[in-house]
């Protein structure tokens, strides 16, 4: 830009003048040359201030260049291979044989419903057929090897004022057609949000619509191209669901403290999961929270510059979803850590949790006695790297007296990533599950994911 120019030759003449008068301050002047001086000065002074009015100007008028609309997302597409059990994650225990404690109930069955993930989404290869219930199959594979187009995710965010942003996320799901002449495609919009930044420096704001959850740390990564690898954790069914309502966050003494909270009509977890009900059915709403520390490790300088190590402790608490009254209370409590380098991340997290259920209503009990994960990505090359994990869960979910969902799974993953380039990753994964205290069910999976970004 042209104006632009005299602040090349101004600087060096404001430095020379500096000098100058720094070496004749002390020397005798006659009055003339004491009052051509001030006059220099008073010219310069006005001259670099009427550059800075320039430059400004100039940064104004760029910010107004900016597009206030963005565009992006993804497209996600897979091949699994389901190694055994027809990638299905549980069986029946047939007449209580193993938990002898549970034969009150008309069906007792062991193992994860959702133990045999294909893709981000966290949705099985096969949910089964278990008696006395019709469920919604998504992907129904029968224990079949083969192509899924995962998902196809597009986003938009707006900038309605200067301190007001809006943003959206739907995702498209081709799937097959449960019956004659039906489509079997759906899709689901996760996120639909406002977000008011309310001080100068950004460190503070406030959300409204349906909002990023706050417990834990898996739902920052719950996105396919923003994932490591292909599938989600044990943990992920519980922490990472949208929520409708209001949420604040902030950063406090130079990002050393990140706290946030919300009130919501339903809990973090998944929409496929037992535990989740988008509107409310009683008057009751959910208190959410999170209390971080971000260590600046990154300022001790030698191995640790520029790395992060964040502890956290999350929480929610409400009236159980699917509840019509408030008498009920689900919780769940957890702690996480996450350590990043440029190219190594060490991410943990646990949890426990409980829902008392409803004899009266069709309302799901929760026992979480305990879930987690810890694992550890490294890039060894920007192109290529691997991940490990090593999950847990266990839990126990009932509904009323008439079934019975027993887990004890230590599930291992790992993973593979091949990044061609910033809009192009292939990724590749194998999981085993490991059931203990429990018959060995043999339902471990295979399965990639071809993310193309835009």
């Amino acid at each position: 830009m042209r104006y632009c120019r005299p602040a090349y030759i101004l600087v060096p003449l404001l430095l020379i003048n500096a000098r100058a008068n720094a070496q004749n301050r002390n020397a005798p002047s006659l009055p003339e040359e004491s009052a051509a001086e001030d006059d220099t000065e008073e010219d310069l002074g006005t001259q670099l201030e009427e550059l800075r009015d320039r430059l400004r100007q100039a940064e104004d008028a760029r910010a107004k260049n900016v597009s206030p609309l963005s565009i992006n997302g993804y497209v996600d597409f897979g091949f699994f291979v389901p190694l055994g059990n027809k990638g299905i994650g549980w069986v029946r225990d047939n007449a209580n044989r193993q938990f002898p404690k549970y034969a009150p109930y008309s069906w007792t069955f062991l193992g994860d419903i959702l133990g045999s993930p294909v893709n981000s989404r966290g949705e099985a290869a096969d949910l089964g057929n278990a008696p006395g219930v019709t469920r919604f199959d998504s992907v129904n594979s029968g224990g079949a090897p083969g192509f899924i187009l995962n998902e196809i995710n597009l986003r938009v965010g707006y900038q309605l004022a200067e301190r007001v942003l809006m943003r959206t996320s739907v995702n498209f799901v081709p799937r097959s057609p449960k019956g004659d002449f039906q489509l079997g495609d759906f899709f689901d919009a996760d996120l639909a949000e406002m977000e008011y930044v309310v001080t100068d420096d950004g460190n503070t704001s406030i959300f409204a619509g349906k909002i990023l959850p706050v417990f834990g740390i898996e739902y920052k990564e719950r996105k396919s191209d923003q994932r490591f690898d292909v599938v989600p954790t044990l943990v992920h069914r519980y922490t990472s669901e949208s929520q409708l309502g209001l949420k604040i966050r902030s950063k406090l003494l130079h990002d050393f403290i990140i706290v946030a909270a919300s009130v919501t009509n339903n809990s973090s977890s998944t929409e496929q999961f037992h535990f989740h009900d988008e509107i409310d059915r009683n008057s009751g709403k959910f208190i959410n929270g999170r209390l971080a520390l971000n260590l600046p490790v990154g300022k001790l300088g030698g191995i640790f510059e520029g790395d992060t190590l964040e502890l956290g402790g999350s929480g929610e608490w409400g009236p159980q979803d699917w509840a019509t009254d408030n008498s009920g209370k689900m919780w769940f409590a957890g702690a996480d850590l996450q350590f990043k380098t440029a190219n190594f991340a060490l991410k943990g997290q646990w949890i426990i949790g409980k829902a008392p259920g409803s004899s009266a209503e069709r309302v799901w009990k929760l026992d979480l006695h305990s879930s987690g994960y810890v694992e550890v990505d490294y890039m060894v090359h920007p192109r290529f790297g691997f991940m490990l994990r090593a999950n847990l869960r266990n839990a126990d979910v009932f509904l009323q007296m008439e079934r019975a969902y027993i887990t004890r799974v230590m599930r291992f993953d790992a993973a593979a990533r091949f990044v061609f380039n910033p809009h192009i990753a292939l990724k590749a994964e194998y999981y085993n599950n490991h059931e203990f205290d429990m018959t060995q069910i043999k339902n471990d999976m295979f399965t990639s994911s071809l993310v193309l970004s835009y």
